[in-house]
């Protein structure tokens, strides 16, 4: 004689309160997610506004500072001098 398996049938009102009960789970962890993602995205706002802050100050001073003026007029008086070392190797070489 053979034994018959029957499969159990589930319910459909079983699936929809698992169906609602994983979706309030889902708005749980997205509650939790989004008070953890504001502090994060306010230190970050903070944080690049003192960059930019940074950056502003640091370009202010290097355009004011004297050291600075005279740096950039010895860049302009320097002339340009030509990389002769290829051709003397060559010249030794040949000889």
């Amino acid at each position: 004689m053979e034994t018959i398996y029957y499969e159990k049938k589930t319910q459909a009102s079983e699936v929809l309160m698992e169906y609602y009960a994983y979706c309030e789970l889902r708005d749980y962890a997205k509650d939790d997610w989004k008070e953890v993602d504001d502090k994060y995205e306010k230190q970050c706002n903070f944080l690049y506004s003192k960059y930019e802050t940074l950056v502003r100050e640091k370009e202010r001073s290097e355009t004011i500072s004297k050291s600075a003026k005279v740096a950039k007029k010895l860049e302009n008086m320097k002339p340009i001098k030509v990389d002769y070392s290829d051709t003397v190797l060559l010249k030794k070489l040949t000889k």
